[in-house]
């Protein structure tokens, strides 16, 4: 194979890991949130205040007055349902196991790209000895 054969080669695939790791970034961060809200949750189902303050987007929060611990949760297709907090909680739970399955999905991809990238390039060093 020509050398510029395997430099192409090995910028498509520089390429496809740069993308899962975007795509590993965007996982972690819906991870951390996913976490955040979950201890949120669990915090408020512990707590005994009648008041919190409620971000009411870009940190701008409003003092709210807790009349029910009874959520309203989206379920798909703007489709709303009453569920306690150990049942959102439950649902979180599962939701964060769906993104650690996944990361690893991700992170076994782009181990397998690794592992191309060192094979390309243990192949073009042998070629460019052998012509030597």
């Amino acid at each position: 194979m020509a050398k510029e054969q395997y430099i192409l080669e090995l910028g498509m695939l520089e390429q496809e890991a740069q993308a899962l790791q975007q795509q590993m970034q965007i996982i972690n961060q819906q991870i951390l949130e996913l976490q955040n809200l979950q201890f949120g949750l669990q915090e408020l189902d512990k707590s005994k205040e009648k008041e919190i303050l409620t971000n009411i987007g870009k940190n701008i929060f409003i003092k709210t007055e807790i009349l029910s611990k009874e959520l309203i949760v989206e379920v798909g297709n703007k489709n709303l349902v009453k569920k306690s907090i150990p049942e959102t909680i439950k649902i979180i739970e599962e939701q964060l196991g769906r993104l650690i399955e996944a990361k690893q999905k991700v992170i076994e991809k782009i181990q397998e790209l690794q592992m191309q990238m060192e094979k390309l390039i243990v192949q073009a060093e042998k070629e460019d000895k052998d012509k030597k």
